[in-house]
């Protein structure tokens, strides 16, 4: 008996077959390949972008903070000033309340305190008070 022979190559009525797969195939896998690249093109300049952004945003705010450093500086130099200030009227207010003290010690005086007291007064007193 004779066995049947299974002839090699592309079936009859189907001329070149794998040809035209493998141009499908290539065809597909190109078009993949273009569609990826154009999704990194795409991300690669967002996120260029992005890091501009992000960087003005950086910039702006270390100005923010320099600006607010001066005033802070500012602000600390102003306090020093006041507080140098305050010391200053202390100091006056001091001066004046011994005067004070001195003045009503001499308005209570008896006659023979009145001299004692009115120098203790003039010596307690800053020259200039009232007019003098």
């Amino acid at each position: 008996m004779f066995q049947p022979v299974t002839p090699t190559g592309p079936p009859p009525g189907t001329p070149n077959g794998t040809k035209k797969t493998a141009t499908i195939v290539l065809t597909v896998l190109v078009v993949v390949l273009a569609l990826a690249a154009g999704l990194f093109l795409f991300l690669f300049l967002s996120e260029r972008g992005a890091v501009a952004d992000t960087n003005s945003q950086v910039t702006n705010t270390e100005q923010q903070i320099k600006d607010q450093k001066g005033k802070l500086s500012d602000t600390q130099s102003d306090a020093a000033d006041l507080e140098q200030q305050g010391q200053d009227l202390q100091s006056t207010h001091d001066q004046f309340q011994a005067c004070a003290d001195a003045a009503k010690a001499a308005l209570n005086a008896s006659e023979a305190e009145l001299s004692a007291a009115v120098d203790k007064m003039v010596d307690a007193c800053p020259e200039g008070i009232g007019g003098t």
